[in-house]
């Protein structure tokens, strides 16, 4: 295989473009098998090959700087930069991170797990060469999904006259779910003229006995006539395209006059690709190929769109907002029954928040379902637009807690530290299945303040169902020595360790975070020896909640028979959920060591 022989992007620069054509091929059997393996995103990479070998090929990855927006269109770049033994472990414990990261590799000059970041990141390091003297180039490899993000917007208005910069679109008209919004029908807009270019070059070649200046004007009339007006030259780029993503021959070419040109002016090169390319079924099915997830468990994000699908039959005033991650949070069958009550607004959490926020202010019942990695975007909005006028929005907070193979870009473990600041929030934690469908319902019915369910990324199991809700805490199993207070899902896990000593502790169950059932807390904290709290968030979330009450109240006797389980204030690794418990004492088995 020619990729046995690629050890550094340099390594490709003697390669035929027939060896480099057998390179790409050689590439997307190579991603294919990983994913097959370790799961991990599939169809935006293999879309992304041909782009990442030009790339790779035409400038100094050692001394340019490429900037990926979104590292799921990465795994071609690891695979190049020296990581291929790496990658057969993607996404696990001593495998490739899924995403770009400058601990992993000196190549990965930008973190990159959310959206609309690269250009302005690109943009600093533009700039701090300029300041310094150098002449690299500064390349941000754009997914057209992220053109959704208003952070691409805020870059690009300061990105006018900025030299030796370049941003390469990749439009696959997708982000996970197909793009959605004005820009998409604008970048549709820009194919559908592709059919102008032949016109403007007759021209242009005809204007040659005049002053270069006076053609390049009349050119620029030309192609508005043929165009409109080009957005991103409005901006201050100069736009290249629009161009076939997979041709890797003329991408070369193109590559090559931008790198060769000492430029004063930033370029925009529009490549269109086909997500999933060259594996059919990723190919006829990209939202579900975006990326391959190698559990089938039935998991909470089903439940909660099963059950807010069979409330909104009832409640016309319910509506669901997501920021492009409709499948993800579960809202497929919701979208499709209720089209007019479903929003997705693309990757744009600040948007979502404020835009939901009008919603209530008219009388709905907006349910805004984020990661809770990316509702942490979005603090201002919910400070400001949600909570100083106390709006009854109802936030659906998935992945939260532990993220698994994601890794630490993914990390869920910050959401309750951020609304618990906010004392008239309530935030709720399902111990398993029926406990989310009740809360769901419960949030459906109330109008008081803003709310919000969070629940990680696990499969949702019913370890002790309850078809009773309240709003205070339930007693589970009432025990001696020992009492464990848990949050969430952890309760299965306590279960598990409940089995594995053989002890008999009280195990209570808080279903609400905020406010915290002091009452039941302290008429059971009293008769025992020993308090555990365990929870799946960070020390400075539920756990801080607990020890600030301790202290208001004075309760010293209580105070000092308490343990904290919960996560560190650290990123997580990329690996196994069961994985990143344990090495936080979150597991089974630690937990019965306590006890």
């Amino acid at each position: 295989m020619i990729l046995d022989r690629i050890s550094k992007p340099s390594d490709l620069k003697n390669l035929s473009i027939a060896q480099l054509t057998e390179l790409c091929a050689e590439l997307r059997s190579e991603i294919i098998r990983i994913t097959e393996k370790n799961g991990g995103h599939l169809g935006s990479n293999l879309g992304a090959i041909e782009l990442i070998v030009a790339i790779h090929y035409v400038f100094d990855i050692e001394s340019d700087r490429l900037i990926f927006d979104v590292g799921h269109q990465a795994y071609a770049h690891k695979l190049l930069t020296g990581r291929r033994e790496m990658m057969e472990n993607l996404r696990t414990e001593h495998g490739a991170s899924g995403f770009p990261d400058p601990v992993e590799s000196e190549y990965d000059y930008f973190i990159a797990g959310h959206a609309s970041t690269s250009i302005s990141a690109a943009l600093g390091m533009a700039k701090a060469r300029d300041l310094d003297g150098g002449d690299y180039k500064v390349i941000s490899f754009l997914g057209d999904g992220s053109l959704s993000g208003g952070m691409v917007y805020e870059a690009m208005n300061n990105v006018a006259g900025t030299k030796n910069f370049i941003v390469i679109l990749n439009d696959n008209q997708m982000s996970i779910s197909e793009s959605v919004g004005a820009m998409k029908l604008y970048l549709a807009k820009l194919l559908a003229s592709r059919g102008g270019l032949s016109v403007r070059r007759l021209i242009s070649k005809s204007l040659t006995f005049l002053p270069k200046k006076v053609s390049r004007k009349i050119e620029d009339c030309i192609k508005a006539l043929i165009q409109g007006n080009n957005i991103f030259e409005e901006f201050g780029f100069q736009y290249v395209g629009v161009l076939d993503g997979h041709d890797l021959a003329k991408l070369i070419k193109i590559f090559t006059n931008i790198r060769d040109v000492a430029t004063y002016k930033p370029v925009l090169i529009h490549a269109i690709t086909q997500k999933g390319k060259g594996y059919a079924e990723a190919e006829r099915d990209e939202t579900r190929m975006h990326g391959i997830d190698k559990s089938k468990k039935y998991k909470y994000s089903d439940v909660f769109g099963k059950t807010i699908a069979q409330l909104a039959e009832h409640d016309e005033k319910i509506v669901c907002i997501t920021a492009a991650m409709k499948t993800g949070t579960g809202l497929s069958e919701f979208s499709e029954k209720f089209p007019d009550r479903f929003f997705d607004v693309g990757i744009a959490e600040e948007h979502a928040v404020t835009f939901a926020a009008g919603l209530a202010k008219q009388g709905y019942k907006p349910f805004v379902c984020i990661y809770s990695t990316f509702l942490q975007r979005a603090f201002d909005q919910i400070y400001h637009d949600v909570v100083l006028q106390n709006l009854p929005v109802r936030f659906i907070i998935d992945k939260a807690g532990f993220p698994g193979a994601d890794g630490k870009t993914h990390a869920g473990l910050y959401d309750v530290s951020m609304l618990q600041n906010f004392p008239q929030f309530i935030i709720m934690a399902p111990s398993g299945k029926t406990e989310l469908e009740h809360m769901v319902k419960f949030a459906s019915c109330d109008d008081d303040a803003p709310i919000a369910i969070r629940f990680p990324k696990a499969e949702a199991h019913d370890i002790c169902p309850t078809f009773e809700f309240s709003l205070k805490s339930r007693v589970i199993a009432e025990g001696h020595t020992t009492l464990i207070i848990s949050v969430g899902d952890m309760l299965k896990t306590i279960f598990d360790a409940v089995a594995i000593s053989g002890k008999q502790p009280t195990i209570i169950d808080t279903r609400f975070i905020q406010p915290l059932d002091f009452e039941t807390f302290y008429k059971y904290a009293k008769n025992h020896e020993k308090i555990i709290f365990i929870s799946e968030d960070v020390w400075s979330g539920s756990a801080s909640l607990i020890t600030e009450r301790l202290i208001f109240d004075k309760q010293q006797d209580l105070y000092g028979k308490i343990q904290f389980i919960c996560a560190d204030k650290i990123s997580p690794l990329h690996c196994a959920r069961m994985i990143q418990l344990k090495n936080t004492g979150l597991s089974a088995e630690d937990i019965a060591r306590q006890l």
